[in-house]
């Protein structure tokens, strides 16, 4: 096997695949992915919302997300063999999909009350961050009407239940983002 590449400085390789790219390669190439897709989202909310306004691009942005969590995440549970039987499964595969709480984007903390009962705070949202500086507006339907829905959703398991113990908006950004309590219904 030829010797991973730590970038693609050389010269083009039309057999190129990703597994010819070394781990600390791909994983600066997932950041960027992560970077891509989330700008993708705000333009295409930008661009509904310039057509047909604030409404139509929330309702089109929470739909988009939903299916995006019903179609794409019980992938990521497939693949990782999670089996989803738990609150911890299901916070398992929240951690795996682009907008994911396992990096800087969206760390999470987990107080682990049991496998099946979970509160899970958000300290700081690099979305919530932009929105305070720049677009308060979207504070409200992001928080409190498509994250509920969409989170929802990327748990997978039905049965996983999420309830809102602090949303925004708050009065510093002292104060943690976000905090959910996490439990399965029996």
């Amino acid at each position: 096997m030829p010797e991973e590449m730590n970038d693609y400085s050389g010269p083009f390789r039309p057999d190129l695949t990703f597994d010819c790219f070394s781990k600390e390669f791909l994983l600066k190439l997932m950041k960027t992915w992560q970077y891509a897709w989330l700008h993708m989202s705000g333009a295409w909310y930008e661009a509904v919302k310039s057509r047909w306004g604030d409404d139509a691009a929330n309702a089109c942005e929470l739909e988009a997300w939903v299916k995006v969590g019903e179609r794409v995440n019980p992938r990521f549970a497939k693949i990782a063999n999670i089996e989803l039987k738990t609150v911890l499964d299901s916070l398992k595969a929240l951690q795996l999909p682009l907008d994911n709480t396992t990096d800087d984007l969206f760390r999470a903390q987990a107080e682990i009350i049991s496998p099946n009962h979970v509160i899970w705070t958000i300290p700081r949202c690099k979305t919530l961050d932009i929105f305070e500086k720049s677009m308060p507006e979207r504070i409200k339907p992001m928080c409190e009407v498509l994250e509920p829905a969409v989170i929802a959703k990327y748990l997978i398991n039905p049965k996983v239940k999420l309830k809102a113990l602090k949303l925004p908006p708050r009065k510093s950004k002292d104060e943690i983002a976000c905090q959910w309590e996490i439990t399965l219904e029996e």
